[in-house]
């Protein structure tokens, strides 16, 4: 038992008694073995990726909650002033629920990552776990996934904080030198050189990312510290690079079509309570405000949902890669047993 009371985890999984080994797979044979995961274990799978869900919308409502005060003026038909030290105000309440709000997920998504990861690979072996055993994975070594997130978020960040430094201080000496005034010849230098940047920062985000994609399932698999498992997936993407990106892209298409669907049977749902509610003369209060609350109840689940499966399906998409990449590049002792035929 660990020092919370869960189930201690073995690293790495252990193969089912049976297993036979797979061979590389196809671009296809990846997606479908997703598919096939998500299809078999999505109520585990789900469940898990709540934890996130409900984080990003914890997320999107402390952003609300610093908002609120300007909103609450233009629901009531209010005068919005907006002097020099209210909108430092507001941009300082925006600005700390922003860096709150990141922070929470950062460190939710951290702790999440391992146990989902940690399910996708023993169900691509063939072994069956519970929601306590793989949330028991993240928490038994929740200081180095919370850690390797950071190292994975301060590598990307990097650049852009380099370039923003740079741009800052050059603006700020500009300012210094002209009495606080600006140069506007050097402000028509710097905006396209920051969207040229930023176009840039953008291309390097995805390519470092496709190099430490396969961090945690390492970590998780080989219980590897943050900074080895960084290594490792460094390795374990060799060739791999545009294959993930890929599979990555097709998920997310998958999951915004399904989105769209959802969304449309939804509001269409919604349209003919309304019509109905026309027809028998109901009057808006109560019955349409319950009505609107009970369908902003029934997105926000959908919603919720929509997010956990996503979450799974790329925490699935990962682990099935990192099984795939160590028969390419460690070998078939390395991957022996870890895919049920």
């Amino acid at each position: 038992m660990s020092e919370f009371g869960l189930p201690t985890p073995s690293f790495p999984p252990a193969p089912p008694a049976g297993a036979t080994l797979r061979g590389p797979m196809t671009f296809g044979q990846i997606l479908d073995r997703v598919l096939q995961l998500m299809r078999s274990n999505w109520p585990l799978f789900v469940r898990i990726a709540l934890a996130p869900a409900v984080g990003l919308i914890a997320y999107f409502g402390i952003i609300f909650a610093a908002f609120f005060p300007v909103l609450k003026l233009i629901m009531l038909h209010q005068t919005v002033g907006f002097s020099p030290m209210k909108m430092a105000s507001l941009g300082t309440s925006l600005g700390l629920a922003y860096v709150v709000g990141i922070l929470l997920m950062v460190v939710i998504y951290a702790l999440y990552e391992p146990a989902g990861i940690y399910a996708a690979l023993e169900a691509n072996a063939g072994t069956r776990v519970t929601l306590r055993t793989a949330w028991a994975v993240s928490w038994s070594k929740a200081g180095r996934y919370v850690w390797l997130s950071i190292l994975r978020a301060v590598i990307v960040m990097l650049p852009m904080l380099v370039f923003g430094a740079l741009i800052t201080g050059t603006l700020g000496l500009s300012m210094a030198h002209g009495s606080g005034s600006l140069d506007p010849s050097l402000v028509a230098m710097i905006v396209p050189l920051f969207m040229l940047l930023y176009l840039a920062w953008m291309v390097y985000t995805v390519l470092i990312m496709l190099r430490l994609v396969l961090a945690v399932p390492a970590s998780v698999a080989e219980d590897l510290t943050a900074w080895r498992s960084l290594r490792r997936s460094n390795h374990l993407t060799n060739g791999a690079k545009g294959r993930i990106f890929l599979l990555g892209l097709l998920i997310y298409a998958i999951a915004y079509a399904v989105f769209l669907v959802a969304e449309v049977v939804i509001f269409f749902l919604g349209a003919m309570a309304a019509l109905v509610g026309m027809m028998l003369h109901l009057a808006m209060a109560p019955w349409g405000y319950i009505g609107i609350g009970v369908g902003a109840t029934v997105f926000a689940c959908a919603y919720l949902v929509w997010i956990a499966a996503v979450a799974s399906a790329y925490c699935t998409l990962f682990a099935v890669v990192y099984h795939d990449q160590l028969l390419r590049l460690d070998g078939a002792a390395a991957g022996a047993g870890l895919i049920q035929g």
